[in-house]
């Protein structure tokens, strides 16, 4: 099975941090834990994740290829090998479903850069930073159908390189949750949330194809494109469906959810 386990996974700094200490979000930082545990029982070769918060760019979707990759965040650094290989079938596969893509690399010797979106994810699921990983940031204005696409060549692709492949949808939920937070109060939030929620626990993510523009934008996530991909990769492979836990941390929404093979 090309690709082995797949997550919703947000990426707030407070999943960082670890009991004993109290956390505003305990029942996502025990299922974090819980899903680095199916992660490495998945025996997967690669890791590929897909954050909003990378390299961005307007109608295409941005690739990491740089041999090696960091994030450092305050005290937290991250380094990964990137799987180069993985990455140019990824990006070949998805030339037949049109899907523009870009390959971002730096100078010999720097480090492609890792955001947020990607470093607390990839600090909590594997920690040791043992796998490779392949980066993607695709943009929000790419059609619905070429997200969904994203998904499917990442299947198509680890099949070609007979790889097991892990994949990361590195998510937040609506931003407007408290008027004191940085984008303010709005309603749409909870509503853009329970819609997600409620999607997630269904293991109907076709769903998500019905939502209005308008209305998801007026939700403030950054959820919602990435996760259109996942919904591609259930098209292709069968993995089954386990929502973990949601919560509210002061602004903004977190949802943990594994999908992991019928066999794990």
């Amino acid at each position: 099975m090309p690709v082995v386990f797949a997550c919703i996974a947000p990426h707030g700094g407070h999943l960082l941090i670890a009991p004993p200490d109290p956390s505003p979000v305990p029942r996502c930082r025990a299922a974090m834990d819980r899903m680095r545990g199916v992660l490495e029982a998945a025996q997967a070769d690669s890791i590929a994740v897909i954050t909003p918060h990378g390299v961005y760019n307007d109608g295409l979707v941005t690739l990491g290829i740089s041999p090696k990759a960091k994030g450092d965040l305050d005290s937290l650094v991250v380094q990964a090998r990137t799987d180069i290989d993985l990455a140019a079938a990824w990006a070949y596969q998805a030339s037949a479903f049109d899907i523009p893509v870009v390959p971002v690399s730096t100078p010999d010797g720097v480090p492609f850069p890792l955001d947020w979106g990607v470093t607390i994810p990839l600090a909590l699921l594997d920690p040791a930073g043992k796998l490779p990983i392949v980066v993607a940031c695709p943009a929000r204005d790419l059609s619905r159908d070429q997200l969904v696409d994203w998904g499917e060549a990442l299947v198509l692709a680890a099949d070609e390189l007979d790889r097991r492949v892990a994949l990361i949808v590195s998510a937040d939920q609506g931003h407007g949750h408290a008027a004191d937070g940085p984008y303010g109060f709005t309603p749409s939030s909870a509503e853009y949330d329970e819609a997600m929620v409620d999607a997630v626990q269904a293991d109907d993510l076709s769903r998500l194809l019905d939502w209005d523009d308008e209305w998801i934008e007026s939700g403030l996530p950054d959820s919602y494109w990435q996760t259109l991909a996942l919904l591609g990769v259930r098209r292709r492979v069968s993995l089954t469906a386990h929502f973990l836990s949601y919560e509210v941390d002061h602004y903004f929404g977190l949802l943990c959810a594994m999908y992991e093979c019928p066999s794990t």
